[in-house]
């Protein structure tokens, strides 16, 4: 599991320094990339082993459950020979399968750690290496948040250094209807859990719950909230739900700043924070769609009503 959470951190700092471009289409790519172009692996042949192994198990998914000989080549990018070689050995280890048709799949030791994993990693423990790399990418303060009843409460913090900041301290509730942090988590509802919230809470009475729902549809769709001075005058805040199948609460993770800071580098943040969203997701076991939410034309609706003003 450390060896995991290096790779998606080190993943990271890929990305910033290739221009944030969305190289990572699936979870094996990312160790495919860092098998290819890092020196350290390349100077290690046993690390570049374990590299190679861990990118053959991840490139099977609920869409491949089981694959051929070339079909594991091809997905993790290696020769015939290697790829051979390596699935050889990670099947007399008891971690895959090779059944009657020639074809490979994961064993049952998956579940037992799985069961393991389960048990012992819990959501902040996922995500403060990812938000500690994100935070120090960009600069700016990262959060991790949870819906609770009707509002969202603050579980962990990664403070930017810079003097002008946005304080925000573990513990903290806040109402739920404001913010992309609270929008992108009753985003995350179901209609019905979303109708209940608004019912029982004192701040949803004055709310526009149809333009409200259009919003959070919107969300859903791109992926991610964005709100410019909607709790706090002066402050942009992204936020990414995170997908735990395993546990019944709502979480997310939220980038906040003074907008004179977060707004000129806005495209950048939105695909650094779905990034690093998608990378705690999967330590969490979900299964990532291979390619992310399409963006739609205005991505914050602040900014589509101040248009809309001038418009007019």
């Amino acid at each position: 599991m450390k060896l995991t959470v290096k790779l998606i951190c080190a993943h990271a700092k890929l990305q910033a320094i290739l221009k944030l471009r969305n190289l990572r289409k699936r979870t094996y790519s990312v160790i495919k990339i860092m098998n290819e172009s890092s020196p350290t692996v390349k100077g290690d042949n046993d690390v570049r082993a374990v590299v190679r192994a861990l990118s053959i198990l991840d490139a099977f998914d609920s869409v491949n459950p089981s694959l051929s000989l070339q079909e594991i080549g091809n997905l993790v990018g290696m020769p015939k020979a290697t790829t051979f070689r390596l699935v050889n050995t990670i099947s007399r280890a008891g971690f895959l399968v090779r059944l009657d048709d020639q074809r490979y799949c994961l064993s049952g030791k998956f579940s037992r750690l799985g069961n393991i994993a389960r048990g012992k990693l819990n959501v902040r423990d996922a995500a403060l290496p990812i938000m500690t790399e994100v935070n120090r990418i960009t600069g700016e303060t990262i959060t991790l948040n949870v819906a609770s009843r009707n509002d969202r409460v603050c579980l962990e913090v990664v403070d930017t250094p810079a003097p002008l900041m946005a304080i925000v301290r573990p513990g903290e509730h806040v109402p739920m209807l404001f913010g992309a942090t609270g929008r992108i988590l009753l985003a995350s509802m179901t209609d019905e859990t979303l109708r209940e919230h608004l019912n029982s809470s004192s701040d949803g009475r004055g709310i526009d719950s149809e333009a409200l729902r259009r919003e959070l549809e919107q969300y859903r769709r791109q992926g991610y909230a964005m709100t410019r001075g909607q709790r706090i005058p002066g402050v942009t805040s992204i936020a990414v739900a995170l997908v735990a199948p395993q546990l019944p609460e709502l979480y997310c993770l939220a980038l906040t700043g003074p907008s004179v800071r977060v707004d000129i580098q806005e495209t950048q943040f939105i695909e650094i924070m779905l990034d690093a969203g998608q990378q705690v997701s999967i330590l969490l076991g979900a299964t990532m769609p291979t390619a992310r939410p399409q963006k739609t034309g205005s991505v914050d609706p602040e900014k589509r009503g101040r248009r809309s003003r001038k418009s007019g």
